[in-house]
């Protein structure tokens, strides 16, 4: 059996959506900041489309909004549209009333511009943290059929999280989760699919998390933010630890995902959702 080739997600996002912090955080500043989210999508477009590689976005309504023809080129060239929510709100820390307006909101904001069904989704920062999170009855209730947010690395997420596509059941229906690839940075579990974690580490390290993943039958996903390979992103005001997270190791993001993509194209969810119908490891009872 030939392995599955790796699956790549966008979160198209600018480059100052940032969860709860003072400045950037705030809705209200964001037409006041430049906006990158065009050139910097456009780079990963570009390496997509020469590549012949495919992709899955999860697309902010908010964004949505803002920037029509970047969402209508990436319908054209053939990539799939999820949801990030509208404002980039952590569902951890609002009320599920709350939560729901927000997805709601990007939902039909990104159905409406892009003229595509959005039924996948994934949570602002991988804030749904657990598989018993209610927010995931609350997707299926939206018509979502497929969920990528959670993580199987403390402190975002559970250790008892799935490492492969899993059925999870909620009172409403299932929902499929389909998880980042985790691996280990030094004997601990680790974002390798993306995020700081995989621009640190060594690219060998997170090869051979893909390879393992995929001996094992299990998809490889990754994931991108068109900030991490923007060469003029603008300067922030951050705490070192969130500075670290940000930008540590963003130069690397744009080579590695080019090597990559020239030795196997990449696919989107979808063809990781087309293997799982045919018999996904399933987690029952698990969210109410």
């Amino acid at each position: 059996m030939a392995a599955p080739n790796p699956v790549l997600t966008v979160d198209l996002e600018e480059w100052f959506h940032v969860c709860g912090h003072p400045l950037y955080g705030d809705p209200a500043r964001w037409d006041g900041f430049p906006s990158r989210v065009g050139p910097s999508t456009e780079l990963l477009l570009d390496l997509l489309a020469r590549t012949r590689s495919r992709a899955t976005f999860f697309v902010l309504g908010w964004i949505a909004r803002r920037h029509p023809s970047l969402l209508a080129r990436i319908v054209r060239e053939g990539h799939e549209v999820g949801c990030h929510g509208d404002l980039h709100v952590r569902a951890d820390e609002v009320s599920l009333d709350a939560f729901r307006a927000d997805v709601r909101a990007g939902k039909a904001a990104v159905e409406d511009v892009s003229g595509r069904a959005v039924t996948a989704f994934r949570a602002p920062e991988w804030s749904l943290r657990r598989a018993d999170s209610p927010a995931l009855a609350l997707l299926v209730e939206e018509g979502f059929t497929v969920d990528s947010s959670l993580q199987a690395v403390p402190p975002i997420g559970d250790r008892g999280n799935p490492t492969r596509p899993t059925l999870l059941h909620t009172s409403p229906g299932p929902i499929l989760e389909v998880p980042p690839l985790v691996g280990t940075f030094f004997g601990f579990p680790a974002m390798l699919g993306g995020g700081w974690t995989a621009r640190l580490s060594r690219e060998s390290r997170v090869r051979r998390a893909m390879a393992a993943a995929s001996e094992s039958g299990i998809p490889a996903v990754l994931y991108v933010h068109p900030w991490e390979v923007d060469p003029d992103h603008p300067a922030m005001e951050l705490s070192p630890i969130p500075r670290l997270v940000h930008f540590a190791g963003r130069g690397r993001v744009l080579p590695r995902l080019a090597r990559l993509c020239e030795a196997t194209p990449t696919v989107p969810l979808s063809a990781v959702v087309s293997g799982a119908a045919r018999g996904p490891r399933e987690a029952p009872g698990v969210a109410a």
